[in-house]
């Protein structure tokens, strides 16, 4: 039945499957077709999962029209276990991921420990019944591979943190003679005010980029959300490739302490609990906000 699906799917959107696998350079790779096929269908199963209807196929052709071809054919020659497209991709790849590692834990060797755990995951270590099981199955090339790694290490710090804090709990019960019960290992502990500390940062958040010039809000637009390259900013912005790094990390250290002000000044919160805002906002939208106020330039 699933080659049937697949087989269907290959008929009906046959041009717009071709398109992608020539603006993917698949061939680059000698990405086979039926790697390619279950890979886009995949996809648009995600997409049409989140719609009220189904979509209609002049929709779904504009749909794969509208992927990021390249990036999902690379990720794709990954996971079947290209091993061209894996030294591509860790080439490519690599000091961005170590990069947004060491900007979430500022540390260089849990930075490490944080990118090489990941590495693991996305070239897919376990096996199930003969299959690799790669992290890159969970991207659908709706935004680019870029964007999409810097939200998974962002998660997986996120997850790291939660088991840490978990650990924690359990040695500080063991020294007290106390066991902890299940429910509390398995389940982060309410936190009613959670919701208020992540709406006090995201208003001193906007605060703060209203008050930056506007060709310093442009370059944290160019960078964060359309996820230009520095040298792609330059071009637009008619500066150097190296001014444009500069500006946004002093742009960057500008928001953060604006940022802080707010909290600190306006909203009377302590230390920690702009600790706890950080905290809070990580999970909530992570990519977002530790590229925004600590990332690194690539």
């Amino acid at each position: 039945m699933a080659t049937d699906a697949i087989d269907r799917f290959r008929y009906a959107y046959a041009e717009a499957i071709a398109t992608v696998r020539l603006r993917g350079r698949a061939d680059e790779w000698d990405l086979d077709d039926d790697a390619l096929a279950m890979t886009l269908q995949a996809s648009v199963e995600t997409w049409t999962r989140s719609l009220a209807d189904a979509p209609a196929a002049q929709a779904v052709a504009q749909y794969l029209d509208r992927l990021h071809a390249e990036d999902l054919v690379l990720a794709c020659a990954c996971r079947v276990g290209i091993a061209r497209a894996w030294e591509h991709f860790i080439a490519q790849y690599r000091g961005m991921l170590q990069a947004a590692a060491r900007a979430l834990v500022h540390d260089e060797v849990r930075a490490g420990e944080l990118a090489d755990s990941l590495y693991a995951e996305l070239y897919g270590l376990e096996e199930r019944d003969g299959i690799r099981r790669s992290l890159f199955s969970y991207f659908h090339g709706r935004s680019s591979l870029r964007t999409w790694l810097k939200s998974v290490i962002a998660q997986r710090f996120v997850d790291s943190y939660r088991a840490q804090q978990r650990a924690t709990a359990i040695s500080k019960a063991a020294a007290r003679d106390e066991l902890p019960s299940a429910s509390a290992i398995e389940e982060d502990p309410p936190e009613p005010d959670r919701p208020l500390y992540i709406a006090a940062l995201r208003e001193a958040i906007s605060i703060a980029l209203a008050e930056l010039q506007p060709r310093d809000r442009m370059r944290l637009n160019f960078y964060h959300l359309e996820d230009l390259t520095l040298k792609e900013i330059g071009r637009i912005m008619n500066e150097y490739e190296s001014s444009v790094s500069r500006r946004l990390t002093r742009t960057r250290t500008q928001l953060r302490r604006r940022i802080e002000q707010v909290l600190r000044r306006e909203k009377r919160l302590s230390e920690e609990q702009i600790r706890l805002c950080y905290d809070y906002a990580v999970e909530a939208w992570p990519a977002d906000l530790s590229q925004m106020l600590y990332g690194s330039s690539k």
